[in-house]
């Protein structure tokens, strides 16, 4: 929902990775396990996101 937040969490024990807006909205940094990373959404729409590590870790945060 708009407002709303989405946290990610880290919990792979072999890589790190980010979680970056396609768009550069949003970076959570270069990180590992155990870390927390938390975006609000301000404003409907669809977010795409990557790990600028591995190209094929894709995500989309849908928010209405």
């Amino acid at each position: 929902s708009v407002g709303g937040t989405v946290t990610w969490v880290w919990d792979d024990d072999s890589a790190s990775h980010t979680v970056t807006s396609d768009d550069n909205k949003f970076d959570s940094g270069l990180q590992s396990k155990g870390y927390k990373f938390t975006q609000s959404f301000k404003s409907a729409g669809t977010f795409k996101y990557h790990c600028s590590v591995h190209p094929n870790m894709l995500g989309t945060v849908k928010v209405q």
